[in-house]
């Protein structure tokens, strides 16, 4: 059984030996590791460009009354609209008070009030965003949603009403969707904080936990954590919310893991897509009162690779890492639970409890897709009739738009869903035009996701950070790198050169060519700078070597200061852990927890220069990491 927040201790299979029976066959997708065979969509039916760049994590999009495609800057703290022809972009919007970290707090969602623009008084904003109440060596994170008003003279967003403040944040799973759905109410979705995993092993889980009348009184909305809220559009408790345990608030639905996609369809179903800890990821429709499950359940009730194990409640001295777990730690299998769950009706993926989760290439390997949104689609007479019906789940880890058909009704999953626009990157959030035909897709600044080029399986290079990328179904144009099946050839652009470009490097200036991070040298490719590294070796001149191997594989989730990138990778300033050299090179070849294996896209020589790098810089002190160690780690 595998353990949530605890390692899977099965046989080691890294690279090609485990991950080659799992990449799939010829005309399917490529260059992301799944357990089933996910079909490619027809790619050629659109044209593709990247329509504007520079943008700081845009995180959500809306198409304006005003033609123009409105966004949220994560971690600028902007709102930009963007136009859709052009990629011009204009800010509206900057906050000053706008807590950002490096993947989960800033600024997050976005809606137009359903009257935007039709001279009715109603030309308000609403957005959702994490400020920090305490200090910046001790975080108190909360969330809060904000009304804006539109100023069409000074085209700016004046007059800011916070509507519901004190919200649960924390430095993971804030979810973060605003959706006003067809009954005029705000939609807004939490997540559980990462509670009871990783960082946050210790924290309480509060998905489960429901609001007292008395903390409702009172305004402390603490146990909204994992839910998904109905705020009328002044932030109050609507009256017709449900009453869940006997108590009314805010919550709409509860046991949910990290929610970042919430969307209505056309007949007012609201569907949410929901990420899963290692496997099952989910496609929910959301009901009002309902359980889905977390942390209880992740994906169906089928005891498959998955067990909760309530570290909130375990003792202190317990190792996550224990094989087995003693019996004073809290273990829970799925069908042990007695709540009333709502099962999803799509879960990505099922698999069983001896899969290797994490040992194949880190999380970016783990048998999910990462969804980090979620919208419904229907062609009707001119729109894109190869996605009839369907929902489209814009992934981060895949950089892929997965296309979910749906049955006639929309109340079930119709099969596997296709794999379209497959890019290195990682997709944030998807905007169809009004007209059903133009497809766009925002793109997170920085991240790993599934290497596209090369014999890696996994890479913190991204070909196109910061966009938004255009698709334009039946035209003819350029194209920016779309891959179709196993045999990736570089497309061309519009001046008819191969679309390969340099990719410069924003923590060094350096460039790197795309796919540069293949392990092995080319051949007739000058190794001077490779070799066994000794315990005799100069420490300096190796860290030289590993520094800037370590910006473009470490930097963005540890920093460049080795300071954690504020929560997102461990701190290794000063980190004691790195005079064990048996952990550091078990930990950079095989992965550990969010962090991904680099054993298969990293030589023993760049593991250990990167290696010695983080164990003699920022105060540390500990020599070099020998490759002789690395190789004892694989």
């Amino acid at each position: 059984m595998m353990r949530y927040a605890g390692r899977h201790r099965g046989a080691l299979l890294i690279g090609g030996v485990f991950a080659a029976n799992l990449m799939l066959s010829s005309g399917l997708v490529q260059a992301q590791v799944t357990p089933v065979e996910i079909e490619t969509g027809q790619n050629e039916l659109f044209a593709s460009r990247v329509l504007s760049t520079g943008l700081d994590n845009p995180w959500a999009m809306r198409w304006g009354p005003d033609d123009q495609i409105w966004v949220t800057e994560r971690t600028a703290g902007e709102v930009t609209r963007i136009d859709p022809e052009t990629g011009v972009q204009q800010t509206v919007l900057t906050l000053d008070d706008v807590y950002t970290g490096p993947q989960h707090e800033g600024l997050l969602g976005l809606a137009l009030h359903p009257e935007f623009g039709q001279d009715a008084g109603s030309d308000y904003v609403y957005i959702a965003y994490t400020i920090n109440n305490g200090t910046a060596e001790e975080p108190e994170p909360t969330a809060q949603i904000v009304r804006y008003t539109w100023d069409s003279q000074a085209l700016q967003l004046v007059e800011p009403m916070t509507l519901i403040e004190d919200l649960p944040a924390w430095n993971d799973h804030n979810a973060g969707r605003v959706e006003i759905g067809p009954d005029g109410k705000i939609y807004y979705s939490i997540g559980d904080q990462g509670a009871n995993f990783g960082r946050n092993l210790r924290r309480e889980n509060l998905a489960q936990v429901l609001p007292t009348s008395e903390e409702v009184e009172s305004e402390n909305w603490r146990t909204y954590s994992g839910k998904i809220l109905r705020l009328n559009l002044d932030g109050s408790i609507p009256e017709d919310n449900p009453e869940i345990e006997g108590v009314r608030s805010h919550v709409y639905s509860y046991g949910h893991r990290n929610p970042q996609g919430i969307a209505f369809g056309s007949n007012g179903t609201l569907y949410q897509t929901e990420h899963g800890p290692a496997s099952g990821d989910e496609l929910n429709i959301i009901e009002a009162g309902g359980n889905y499950g977390w942390p209880n359940v992740s994906g169906y009730i089928d005891d498959k690779a998955y067990s909760f194990i309530n570290w909130h409640e375990a003792p202190e001295d317990i190792d996550q890492n224990a094989d087995p777990l003693p019996d004073s730690v809290p273990q829970f299998q799925e069908s042990e639970f007695e709540g009333d769950m709502t099962a999803p009706i799509a879960a990505y993926w099922v698999v069983e409890d001896d899969y290797p989760i994490g040992e194949i290439c880190g999380y970016i390997c783990d048998p999910t897709i990462a969804p980090s949104s979620v919208l419904a689609y229907e062609a009707g007479e001119d729109g894109i009739a190869e996605w009839e019906n369907s929902i489209l789940i814009p992934t981060l880890k895949h950089g892929t738009l997965y296309v979910q058909h749906l049955n006639e009704d929309g109340t079930e999953a119709d099969g596997l869903p296709e794999a379209w626009f497959s890019t290195q990157n990682r997709y944030r959030d998807v905007l169809v035009s009004p007209d059903g035909r133009t497809v766009f897709i925002a793109t997170d600044a920085f991240g790993s996701a599934a290497q596209k080029f090369g014999e890696g399986l996994n890479t913190s290079v991204l070909h196109n950070p910061g966009a938004i990328l255009k698709f334009t179904y039946g035209e003819e144009g350029g194209s920016i790198g779309v891959v179709e099946g196993n045999d990736f050839e570089a497309a061309p652009s519009d001046s008819g050169e191969a679309n390969v470009q340099e990719w410069e490097d924003p923590n060094t200036g350096n460039e790197e060519a795309e796919g540069s991070q293949d392990a092995s040298p080319a051949e007739g490719e000058d190794t001077s700078d490779a070799g066994a590294i000794t315990e005799e070796s100069d420490v300096a001149a190796v860290a030289a070597l590993g520094q800037p191997k370590y910006v473009v594989n470490c930097g963005g989730c540890h920093g460049a200061d080795g300071g954690g990138a504020g929560g997102a990778g461990a701190v290794l300033s000063g980190n004691d852990n790195l005079a064990d050299a048996t952990f550091v090179a078990e930990t950079i070849v095989h992965g550990f927890g969010y962090m991904p294996a680099f054993g298969s896209q990293l030589s023993d020589e760049d593991i250990a220069q990167i290696g010695s790098y983080i164990r003699s810089t920022w105060g540390n002190e500990f020599g070099v990491l020998t490759t002789e160690a690395v190789e004892a780690a694989r």
